[in-house]
C-alpha cells in the first residue's frame, strides 16, 4: 500500500512539474514572436521566392508555405513590415500572394527577386521622358537642373522631395498635372527603372527577367534621362 501512495505521490509531482513545463514553453513561445516595428502599402509588384518560407502572420510563428514548392509561383506584394524578430535583429518581411490568392503569406524580402518585363518598362520611360519634353520651357529646365543635382549618394526619396517642391512652387495647371504623372510613375518604379539604366536597358532582353539586387540609388536613372531628354 506504502507502495502505491509513494507511485501516486510521484506521479503526481511529474503531472504537475509536466504542467509547469508545459505552462513555461508557452509563455516562452509567446515571448519570442516578433514585433512589427513599422509597416507601409507596397505598390503590387511580381515577385519569384528562391527560398525560405511564407508565415500566417508577422509574429512569425507558424510556417504556412515552402518556398521551394513553388519555385516557378509569381508573388504579388501588397505589403511590407519591419519586424524585430526573436533573436533582436530587425528585417523586412512581405506580405505575398500568388496570383489566385491561395498560397499567401508573410515572407523576409530577402528571399525574394523581382521579376520585370522589359518592354513595359521601356514604354514607361518613354512616357516619363514625354511628358518632361512637354512641359512648360521653365518648368522642363526645372526638372532639368533636379536631376543633374542627383549623384551617387541620391536616393529615390531624395528626387521625389525635388519633384514635390518643385510642383508646390508652380500655379501652371497642366504642369503640375504632369508632374504629379512623372511623380507617380517614378515612385511606383524608380528601382527598377534605375536597375536598367544601370544594366543598360538596350542591352537587356526583352523578356520578363528577374532582379536580384534593386539599390535606392537613382544616379543612373536620372543620367539616362538626361541623355533620352537632350
Amino acid at each position: 500500500m506504502k507502495h502505491i501512495i509513494a507511485k501516486l505521490w510521484v506521479l503526481g509531482l511529474a503531472m504537475l512539474f509536466g504542467i509547469g513545463l508545459s505552462q513555461s514553453n508557452t509563455v516562452s513561445a509567446k515571448s519570442t514572436a516578433a514585433k512589427v516595428v513599422s509597416t507601409q502599402s507596397l505598390t503590387k509588384a511580381p515577385y519569384r521566392a528562391v527560398s525560405g518560407y511564407l508565415y500566417s502572420s508577422t509574429t512569425l510563428q507558424k510556417k504556412v508555405h515552402n518556398a521551394d514548392n513553388y519555385p516557378l509561383t509569381t508573388f504579388y506584394t501588397y505589403k511590407s513590415a519591419t519586424l524585430q524578430r526573436a533573436n533582436g535583429n530587425k528585417a523586412v518581411y512581405y506580405y505575398v500572394k500568388n496570383g489566385n490568392g491561395k498560397v499567401k503569406g508573410w515572407i523576409w524580402s530577402g528571399h525574394l527577386v523581382r521579376l520585370i518585363n522589359i518592354n513595359q518598362q521601356r514604354k514607361q520611360l518613354n512616357q516619363i521622358i514625354g511628358l518632361i519634353d512637354t512641359l512648360s520651357t521653365d518648368n522642363k529646365n526645372n526638372v532639368i537642373s533636379i536631376l543633374k543635382l542627383m549623384d551617387k549618394q541620391s536616393t529615390l526619396p531624395d528626387l521625389l522631395t525635388q519633384l514635390t517642391n518643385l510642383k508646390n512652387s508652380i500655379t501652371n495647371n497642366p504642369d503640375i498635372i504632369k508632374l504629379n504623372q512623372i511623380f507617380e510613375m517614378i515612385k511606383s518604379d524608380g528601382q527598377t527603372l534605375n536597375y536598367l539604366f544601370s544594366e543598360g536597358i538596350n542591352k537587356l532582353d526583352p523578356k520578363v527577367v528577374a532582379i536580384h539586387n534593386l539599390n535606392n540609388q537613382v544616379f543612373a536613372l536620372a543620367q539616362g534621362l538626361l541623355d533620352r531628354i537632350n
